[in-house]
């Protein structure tokens, strides 16, 4: 009983360490599309069904990146036969092998935007965490802000470059470092 306990404790750290990567993941297979945590929840309760599959000593990372990939195929596969718009499905898989390329990569890219979301003036800090954070659309933001939605777009579209050429600075610096 108290080894079965313990080995439950380890599966639940093991889901917790992992978290931000699937959630990281997730977000790559599913650019612009609502459902993101639902998805997120349901590969964890996928993970936990499956617990006793998993052997310790693997790579547990890529095995929940390849749970979470079919639960996102599952999901675009429902979006689809509610008649809404999902990128190719050749798309998706290139997406998902690219992510899943180097898994270990993804952990020194997730403190690289960590770090350069830190960089981020407060207004687009703001906005960043409404859009990815909050449930709330974003036409309800340009209202409180007195903006247009469209400026809020350009503005979120020059935020993610910036922050793509911000992380991949740190990353450069990081590794001249090693």
């Amino acid at each position: 009983m108290a080894d079965d306990l313990q080995e439950q404790s380890r599966f639940v750290g093991l889901i917790a360490r992992h978290q931000a990567a699937l959630h990281a993941y997730i977000i790559s297979l599913m650019p612009g599309v609502d459902g993101v945590d639902d998805v997120l929840q349901e590969t964890n309760l996928v993970l936990w069904e499956k617990r006793k599959s998993f052997r310790e000593g693997t790579n547990f990372k890529a095995w929940a990146c390849q749970i979470a990939r079919y639960k996102v195929m599952s999901h675009r596969r429902r979006l689809a036969n509610f008649g809404r718009p999902v990128f190719d499905d050749d798309l998706a898989e290139m997406l998902a092998a690219e992510c899943e390329a180097e898994p270990e990569e993804l952990d020194v890219r997730m403190e690289a935007l960590r770090k350069c979301l830190g960089r981020l003036r407060d207004k687009e800090r703001e906005l960043i965490n409404h859009r990815y954070f909050s449930n709330d659309g974003l036409e309800a933001f340009a209202e409180k802000r007195g903006q247009s939605v469209e400026t809020l777009r350009v503005t979120l579209f020059r935020i993610r470059a910036a922050l793509r050429k911000c992380i991949t600075g740190v990353m450069n610096i990081d590794r001249a470092r090693s």
